[in-house]
């Protein structure tokens, strides 16, 4: 049984479920979203983000969030030096909450698979953490992305792994003592890395993260080791660069 799944069942089943989209789900997260401290899935991507961060060039550069949030990687980014910060978030809740938490930056609603707000070529870095799967139109999406990339400009994201998502792993949440499924789309890595080609975007990094023991703490602590067992080893996260070539 899946990560989230297996544990959601063992601590609140009995509690009723619904589905609802993206924008409309992180506007009921907002509140609690940077207060996650037994979520595995987040600290896992904090480990992945900041590797595929190590291999990029920062310094003096124009950088893009997708899917900003409540800023997460916003303070390793600017210890990286970057010359400006801009985000672009779905959910309204989650915007005032950055804008709480970074007064001075530039942040945007994205509604509409457009970054109206940005010329062509102005953008040197587009970074996206766990996002990808919630995008419904990805071809639409990664076209305007493409557009406000410089030439020889970077993208670097990271999302839950297709095949984890394929077994039925999934994003949720409890809110008011209901628990919140979030819609994903099944994105898989053939479909991403095709679309990326006629980008013309170049893969230059790729990893792949597995559930093991650097999150057995989580488990230990919610009394579910069981869990951990039957979820160790099993995919949940990958991060992918990607360089625009001229």
């Amino acid at each position: 049984m899946p990560l989230l799944t297996t544990l959601k069942r063992r601590l609140i089943h009995r509690f009723r479920t619904r589905e609802i989209i993206p924008a409309k789900a992180y506007n009921k997260w907002a509140e609690t979203y940077d207060a996650q401290p037994d979520n595995p899935i987040l600290f896992l991507d904090n480990l992945l983000f900041k590797e595929l961060l190590e291999k990029t060039d920062c310094a003096g550069k124009r950088f893009v969030d997708i899917g900003c949030g409540t800023g997460r990687y916003w303070e390793a980014l600017s210890q990286k030096h970057v010359t400006e910060l801009i985000g672009y978030e779905a959910s309204t809740e989650m915007l005032n909450k950055i804008r709480q938490k970074y007064p001075t930056e530039k942040t945007y609603l994205h509604s509409d698979n457009t970054l109206k707000e940005l010329n062509d070529g102005s953008c040197d870095t587009l970074v996206s953490t766990l996002v990808i799967a919630h995008i419904r139109n990805l071809p639409a999406e990664w076209r305007e992305w493409n557009r406000v990339l410089k030439n020889k400009g970077e993208i670097i994201l990271t999302d839950f792994h297709p095949v984890a998502l394929q077994r039925g792993a999934n994003r949720s949440f409890m809110h008011n003592g209901q628990l919140i499924y979030i819609k994903n789309y099944i994105h898989t890595l053939d479909k991403v890395r095709s679309l990326a080609a006629q980008m013309n975007w170049k893969e230059v990094g790729f990893i792949e993260y597995r559930i093991d023991q650097r999150v057995r703490h989580f488990f230990e602590r919610l009394d579910v080791m069981e869990a951990y067992k039957d979820s160790y080893d099993q995919l949940v996260l990958y991060g992918i660069h990607f360089k625009k070539e001229e």
